[in-house]
């Protein structure tokens, strides 16, 4: 679908082998077709669980769209939620690649896909202590370990080039939701250990943004 520019699969029925193989590789040849296009997955009439299927989606369709552009993922969900614990297995595994949202429709996946949360973090370190503190960030895999959630976008730390005791974070997030669940994870606890050893103020700025382009 150019004018969203999305790959758009929809299933009718739960299928598997060649029935569930060949739609999901051709998705996967539009994505390189089609660069700078997200995916959007409408699963309210079935998906795919048979267990060879599943190894063969993680081992080897997911990394292969990971090597194109696509950053987003949306799965349309069925509203009484049958396929609810499949879906979620899968949510968890394209979000070690991708940003995952999931939506009631295709306008609502749309709108999540194009609607972010931008979160903007100073940190005022104690002096001479910066490097420290971000070496000890890294070695926490609080960087890492956020970056794989499913809903983050981007996650990052910067070096003002005018000062030696301040660090800033960007954050994006794909929603206010997912923002939230990120603030309940164990390494985002780590990072408040670390802050309150660290860290002598912490200024937050937050904004509700439109896609980046």
């Amino acid at each position: 679908m150019k004018n969203e520019k999305v790959v758009f699969l929809t299933w009718k029925k739960f299928a598997c082998l060649n029935d569930y193989r060949k739609p999901t590789l051709f998705a996967l040849d539009l994505l390189k077709q089609f660069p700078h296009s997200n995916f959007v997955v409408d699963a309210r009439n079935g998906f795919e669980d048979d267990k060879e299927d599943v190894e063969w989606g993680f081992s080897e369709l997911l990394p292969n769209i990971s090597k194109t552009d696509c950053e987003y993922v949306a799965f349309i969900m069925p509203e009484t939620e049958d396929i609810q614990d499949e879906m979620d297995m899968w949510t968890k595994e394209f979000g070690k690649y991708f940003a995952v949202v999931k939506a009631k429709s295709f306008e609502q996946a749309l709108s999540k896909i194009n609607d972010r949360i931008l979160v903007n973090v100073k940190y005022a370190v104690i002096p001479g202590k910066r490097d420290e503190f971000l070496e000890k960030v890294v070695e926490n895999d609080i960087i890492t370990a956020s970056r794989a959630e499913p809903g983050n976008y981007k996650y990052e730390y910067y070096k003002p080039v005018d000062s030696e005791d301040i660090l800033f974070l960007m954050e994006i997030w794909v929603s206010n939701k997912a923002q939230t669940l990120h603030s309940k994870t164990e390494h985002y606890q780590r990072l408040q250990s670390l802050k309150k050893e660290y860290v002598t103020n912490v200024t937050i700025e937050k904004y509700s943004i439109s896609a980046i382009v």
